[in-house]
């Protein structure tokens, strides 16, 4: 069994006698996104300090690549790349220069991996013009070529996308997916921005008040047990579903019939309806946002 990229075990830390973070544990593995939410306060840049070593967890390990931070850190963290809210960048310098000083405090790091990180984050062009005449979001694509200049497996984006404007966010969200589908790249992102963590990630983990208190696939997590039907005649469907087959089924102010049902049953349900001369125009599974499911975990009334 391949060795999980992250793997975070019964991650704990307590500061001034209180709790911050609760046993928390959850893993990345090659090529996957996966989102890190929560609510202010929750925990998320505390477990991120503990991620990168910036801060020592009162109980639990966090393994990179199969090196521990606690016993193997410089090993754990060549594996590493980082972007904490915004690249640290000189402005009267150009972009190319600006990873050239970066790169020459490493021995491993070549001319060949700079160019190679400028290509993925589409800076070819640019790469030589002063970053005092960039925008948000070349600076933005420069932080990243930052963090891959090292030829990371793991990626660890903390807030990556703010300032950007829609067309920026977009452009970002597409060269992150690029790295994890085309590069094996990890990806780990902390991010408010709930709809673009649904777009870019494969999995996500929820965090609220310290504690984990969801992990799964994206896909998974928006999926319910609940069938739309659009039909002409939904009030003989519910009925249907009603007397046959006891499902206890509602109608919309849309005119759509809703119900939960054992999805086995749906080719026999379906049947009955067209038995009974109803004409099915529509028959879909119902599905929630993440932000409804993050609202709903975190008992928050609106993002924080």
């Amino acid at each position: 069994m391949e060795t999980p990229v992250l793997q975070v075990t019964n991650l704990s830390k307590t500061i001034k006698k209180k709790e911050i973070i609760q046993d928390i544990s959850f893993q990345l593995n090659k090529g996957e996104v996966l989102g890190f939410l929560g609510p202010n306060g929750a925990g998320k840049s505390t477990t991120l300090r503990m991620l990168v070593g910036l801060s020592r967890p009162s109980a639990g390990t966090v393994s990179i690549c199969g090196h521990g931070i606690g016993d193997d850190y410089v090993q754990a963290m060549a594996h590493v790349g980082c972007i904490i809210e915004g690249p640290d960048l000189y402005e009267y310098l150009s972009g190319y220069k600006n990873l050239e000083l970066l790169g020459a405090m490493s021995r491993h790091v070549t001319k060949a991996a700079i160019d190679e990180a400028i290509a993925l984050v589409g800076m070819e062009k640019r790469i030589h013009d002063k970053v005092s005449i960039y925008s948000m979001g070349m600076k933005q694509r420069i932080g990243l070529a930052q963090a891959l200049i090292h030829q990371p497996d793991l990626l660890i984006l903390d807030e990556p996308t703010n300032g950007l404007d829609p067309q920026g966010i977009h452009e970002f969200r597409e060269i992150v997916k690029s790295l994890a589908k085309d590069k094996g790249i990890s990806v780990l992102i902390s991010s408010h921005l709930i709809s673009e963590v649904q777009l870019m990630c494969d999995r996500v983990c929820i965090i609220n008040q310290g504690m984990l208190v969801r992990d799964g696939a994206v896909t998974e997590m928006l999926s319910t047990d609940e069938i739309i039907w659009v039909l002409n005649n939904p009030h003989l469907g519910q009925k249907i579903l009603s007397e046959q087959f006891q499902f206890d089924a509602r109608i919309t102010t849309q005119n759509e019939l809703i119900a939960a049902i054992d999805l086995e049953k749906l080719a026999k349900v379906n049947a009955a309806l067209i038995a009974a001369g109803l004409e099915l125009h529509t028959v879909t599974a119902k599905t929630t946002s993440l932000e409804e499911l993050f609202l709903h975990l975190t008992d928050q009334k609106t993002i924080q």
